[in-house]
């Protein structure tokens, strides 16, 4: 199973969201279901008692709700093709949330992550031949900002591959717990 960890957007954001695609041609546009915003990639995981772990650790997840929004559209290199982005803004909840995530997969035994948390919302992929046009695609839409969103669960996805596209099927959510107490963060 490849898995990951994130944010699931509710439909109304999607939507919106969904709606800035078509406006440039030649991108490989993410569809709408798949948008999300990536707390931790975890990988390939084949292991049932890694699984278990993961899961466990997952569910001891303990934070108080939060609103966050996106803003703002950018481009992010790759090594085979770029993509077009809408950012997070960052705030101390969201980064204490992705903290104890990474500290909570560290426990289970994962890896640390292999790149530094940038919170976004991928929107397409396209080739660096794009680029003047994928410059102007953000210049269109470098003003956008949603609505507040709540964040009240991460959800645990596995990446699958289906007729040459990525499906993403949440395989378990966990929500907020009030009767949790609050993790201090580990260094």
């Amino acid at each position: 199973m490849r898995l990951f960890v994130a944010l699931d957007l509710p439909a109304d954001l999607r939507e919106t969201l969904a709606l800035m695609r078509g406006s440039m041609p030649g991108v490989q546009w993410v569809p709408a279901e798949n948008h999300h915003i990536t707390l931790r990639f975890i990988g390939e995981v084949t292991d049932r008692h890694r699984m278990e772990e993961i899961d466990l650790a997952l569910s001891r997840l303990a934070w108080k709700p939060f609103e966050l929004s996106l803003a703002q559209a950018d481009i992010r290199e790759g090594l085979n093709a770029d993509s077009l982005l809408i950012g997070v803004e960052r705030t101390p909840q969201l980064d204490a949330l992705q903290s104890q995530v990474e500290s909570a997969l560290r426990r289970a035994g994962c890896f640390p992550a292999k790149r530094r948390f940038q919170p976004a919302v991928t929107l397409g992929h396209f080739s660096p031949s794009q680029r003047a046009d994928a410059i102007q695609w953000v210049q269109r839409h470098n003003l956008f900002r949603s609505k507040p969103m709540s964040v009240e669960h991460v959800t645990l996805f596995e990446s699958l591959r289906s007729l040459g596209e990525h499906v993403y099927v949440p395989r378990a959510e966990y929500a907020w717990q009030p009767d949790m107490p609050l993790i201090p963060e580990e260094e």
